[in-house]
């Protein structure tokens, strides 16, 4: 996961990634440029060979709607945004340190996403930390 937004996926080019670091350099909201994680080693070999993802946000928009069609599983380009944010809660993350991930100016973001995590997972969550629990 790297908690872009759909349009700063959509621009990201070969030259803006630091390959040492595990980073990429992207253009966020607000003309504002940020670092953001570079994902696993799929989108390493994409860009070792091209120069940019070659789509549209729209495309990109357009493709995981037939790919819901075709599996039967709604998504779309925000549902693995939010699934950012509650992968990294469920994980143990700070809220401080997700909403740096995820190029979010305040925690009210994360904050509202981290609601929809039940009693189960605060409770595995804090077995996780307390192991005396």
């Amino acid at each position: 996961y790297s908690g872009m937004r759909l349009s700063e996926a959509a621009n990201v080019k070969a030259t803006d990634f630091n390959w040492q670091e595990e980073t990429v350099v992207i253009l966020g909201k607000g003309n504002r440029y940020r670092k953001a994680l570079s994902g696993n080693g799929i989108v390493k070999a994409w860009f070792t060979t091209h120069e940019s993802l070659g789509i549209t946000p729209h495309g990109i928009q357009t493709m995981l709607h037939r790919l819901g069609q075709a599996t039967g599983i709604k998504c779309n380009a925000h549902s693995f945004r939010r699934g950012f944010c509650i992968h990294n809660v469920k994980s143990g993350l700070s809220k401080k340190v997700i909403q740096s991930l995820g190029g979010w100016e305040t925690p009210d973001m994360v904050s509202h996403y981290a609601a929809s995590l039940t009693f189960d997972d605060a409770l595995k969550l804090y077995k996780v930390v307390n192991t005396d629990a």
